[in-house]
């Protein structure tokens, strides 16, 4: 007998991938259900009716709206809950199904959760809590031709407020919400409903996928011909401008819909949030600044609004401001259905807001800017509180892993704390993203949940320790192939990684090449090669075409070339450079070859490939010093600075060394302590380079630093001289804000383990170069 409590109304196109999914969340409770289909050409009808969903035919208008209301006034329920196809029922509809009978008459709307997943990690998620469930028969109906909002019929003048959208952190990729009845206006009437949805509509992939933000962009086009100054209208056109990759142009319609819109306007918090991220992926941090600075004050219980207003700040070198900003965000105890009201009475909205803002994402940007400022102890507290929240999370994971590396624990210290910590959290119940805490609920001692430890340890370059841990635990069958043999190549288990790329990739035909990735197939040559192997022939039938004769060649080079010391130019002439022809996709994979050998530790054979190879893509670039420049570069960014010095050192003898090579040896120079060569090497970036901010920035830390010890010299000399105390305060303020931009080479813990390769020779070499340094200024 079909359940008369509770019907479904949908409306469809084009949804045979989705469809069923959703349906197959709904089926165990026999519920009424119409579905609206607008026009499709593939199975989404037929599919609705083999669910037993009633199938109503309309044409596509152009109009939302419209198209929501047709199946409202055949509903035979109490109650009508809207969906769309790409949602699903994650939990709740049986409490849902209990609960209805017994709600109050007067109320006659209801909210439920939707998680919108915009990421592949188990935290990237906007919670939104839109009203979705209304009494059937009281007047309700939709309005509105894109975003439709919920209004009763006999009170359509008097209702203006939309719903905020659904945004993701990054504003090229910001969200639409067109999700139909979320009007948000505020009564104490709409208490949240048990019910909790997923929505996937968001990820990058679905929506570049689709043609869903023009779609949006001509409708709501539309809507502001007929209502050109509607704020909600040009908030909704800033979206669609920003998902088709427009943000001066989002800007400018979030402007004018903040300049006109009211500020009670429940979609208003939201409007803040996106103009806010926006004019941060522009860099018009001021103008960010100002907009933050103001409304973090009117909206005090938004964390995500705190916790963009940190990273601006942290970006800005502000890193003190910014870490207040992330502990404020950290205390907003957001729980949208109970702030219908505040203490005085006063309506308050109902935040769209990111999973985590208010938790485990705010710890976790804390105990980033503690671990930078040298308080290990307190990043690791942080960490851990992180986890505390959201277990799997696996930012916080990386980031403790690497806070146990920096305060001086072994490989096998990380893996033993990070497992006891697993261990003692999967006995603790767990909070939701939502900050709810699901009762009898403790964490299954399942494969996967090793995952974010395997992956934490490997980031910080605990190869060996993630591979014991991976194969103990048995969830190395949720790790690709790619990571693993990359892992066993930096492990130094080169065998075992040649033997896993064989086999699983050595036994691919042609058509599937396209599963290798570039990067897989740099990793497998190299445990060939490491192993003392050639190119197997399964890797060369597997090899795209138009690289296959690249890789012969590079396979020659190692295995049977041996290069003339005394020739100016020693590859040049072979039958091999008359071989290829260097296409640019050619030369892009032959450069990824050489990175990746790099990035695996692989050094002797990156700089045989580098420098032979290099000599046959161009005779632009075949001179000695511009050579040893490139690879000098290709090692400072995957952290061997010590032995690039070398290298930069020999390139500056010769007078070959360009602004950013001079940029790098300085910085290795100020680490080291020697501020007034670095100074010098700064300088001389600049001279070359004008506009590079980062050795403007390094010249500025230098001298900060130099004015700084000769105010102490002087302190030392005339200790009562109060003017001088009170510089000195001033120059450290301002040199905490200058160290804390970001101009010096950001490396990760796995990288850092690289810096004092060759230390030995190179130690004498940089005290070489800080001579050189300041001779060369003299000179």
């Amino acid at each position: 007998m079909q359940n008369r409590l509770l019907g479904i109304h949908m409306i469809v196109q084009n949804e045979e991938k989705y469809l069923p999914r959703c349906l197959n969340s709904l089926r165990h409770t026999d519920l009424e259900c119409f579905i609206t289909d607008t026009g499709s050409t593939d199975r989404t009808p037929d599919l609705a009716r083999a669910y037993g969903a009633a199938v109503l035919h309309a044409r596509w208008e152009d109009h939302f709206a419209q198209a929501r209301n047709i199946s409202l006034p055949l509903a035979t329920t109490e109650w009508i809950l809207c969906l769309d196809a790409d949602e699903y029922v994650i939990g709740g509809l049986e409490e849902l199904i209990e609960m209805l009978p017994n709600v109050h008459k007067s109320i006659t709307r209801l909210r439920i959760t939707i998680e919108n997943q915009f990421g592949e990690g188990p935290g990237d998620k906007v919670m939104s809590y839109p009203v979705r469930l209304f009494r059937a028969h009281q007047g309700y109906l939709y309005t509105g031709r894109i975003h439709e909002q919920l209004i009763r019929a006999d009170d359509h003048e008097q209702r203006c407020a939309a719903t905020p959208k659904i945004h993701t952190r990054d504003s090229s990729e910001v969200s639409d919400a067109s999700h139909g009845s979320e009007e948000e206006t505020f009564f104490d009437s709409e208490p949240l409903a048990p019910l909790r949805l997923g929505h996937d509509g968001y990820l990058a992939s679905v929506i570049a996928s689709g043609d869903k933000p023009k779609r949006n962009l001509r409708l709501i086009q539309k809507e502001l011909a007929e209502q050109p100054a509607q704020p909600f209208h040009l908030y909704n056109l800033g979206v669609a401008r920003c998902q088709l990759g427009e943000l001066e142009q989002a800007v400018d319609a979030f402007n004018e819909s903040l300049r006109l819109a009211s500020v009670q306007a429940p979609y208003r918090p939201t409007l803040v949030k996106d103009m806010a991220k926006v004019l941060g992926s522009l860099e018009r941090y001021e103008e960010a600044h100002t907009l933050l600075s103001i409304e973090c004050q009117r909206y005090p219980e938004y964390p995500d609004l705190h916790l963009l207003y940190g990273e601006l700040l942290e970006r800005q070198g502000l890193e003190e401001r910014a870490y207040q900003s992330y502990a404020r965000a950290s205390t907003c105890s957001v729980k949208p259905f109970e702030l219908m009201k505040n203490h005085n009475g006063e309506l308050e909205p109902v935040y769209v807001s990111e999973a985590g803002s208010g938790s485990y994402r705010a710890y976790t940007s804390m105990a980033k800017l503690a671990e930078k400022r040298g308080f290990g102890e307190e990043s690791i507290r942080l960490y851990t509180l992180a986890l505390e929240h959201l277990f799997n999370y696996e930012a916080a994971w990386t980031g403790l892993a690497e806070a146990l590396q920096q305060q001086g624990y072994s490989d096998e210290q990380i893996a033993e704390k990070l497992l006891d910590l697993f261990n003692r959290l999967s006995q603790r119940q767990q909070p939701t993203p939502s900050g709810n805490i699901h009762s009898s609920t403790s964490l299954p001692d399942s494969e996967t949940s090793f995952l974010p430890m395997v992956y934490a340890l490997a980031a910080c370059g605990a190869y060996k320790q993630a591979l014991l841990l991976a194969y103990d635990k048995a969830c190395n069958n949720g790790i690709s192939t790619g990571d693993l043999v990359q892992w066993m190549l930096c492990a130094d288990r080169i065998t075992d990684a040649w033997h896993l790329a064989e086999e699983r990739w050595g036994t691919q035909d042609q058509q599937n090449t396209e599963q290798i990735h570039p990067e897989q197939r740099s990793d497998w040559a190299l445990a060939c090669w490491a192993s003392g192997n050639r190119l197997s022939a399964s890797f060369l039938v597997t090899a795209p075409s138009l690289e296959r004769d690249m890789w012969r060649v590079a396979d020659r080079l190692l295995f049977e070339y041996r290069p003339d010391p005394s020739a100016r130019n020693p590859v040049s002439g072979t039958a091999d450079e008359q071989l290829l022809h260097w296409s640019e996709a050619t030369e892009v994979a032959a450069n990824q070859m050489v990175i990746r050998a790099v990035q695996n530790g692989q050094l002797v054979i990156a700089r045989q490939l580098h420098e032979r190879l290099v000599c046959m893509i161009s005779p632009r670039k075949r001179t000695e010093m511009r050579t040893l420049r490139q690879y000098a570069g290709l090692l400072v960014r995957h952290g061997y600075t010590m032995l690039a010095a070398e290298m930069l050192i020999q390139c500056m003898t010769e007078g070959e060394l360009d602004a950013e090579g001079l940029f790098w040896l300085g910085e290795t120079l100020y680490a080291k302590g020697y501020v007034e060569q670095a100074l010098s090497l700064f300088e001389q970036a600049l001279e070359r380079d004008s506009a590079f901010t980062q050795a403007r920035a390094g010249a500025a830390v230098c001298y900060l630093k130099l004015a700084l010890e000769l105010i102490g010299q002087e302190r030392e000399r005339i200790p009562e001289a109060a003017v001088l105390a009170d510089r000195q305060r001033n120059l450290i303020q301002q040199l905490r804000t200058a160290e804390g931009m970001p101009w010096r080479t950001v490396y990760r813990a796995r990288e850092r383990r690289n810096h004092h390769a060759g230390r030995a020779t190179s130690d004498t070499a940089s005290e070489g170069a800080a001579d050189i340094a300041v001779y060369d200024r003299e000179g």
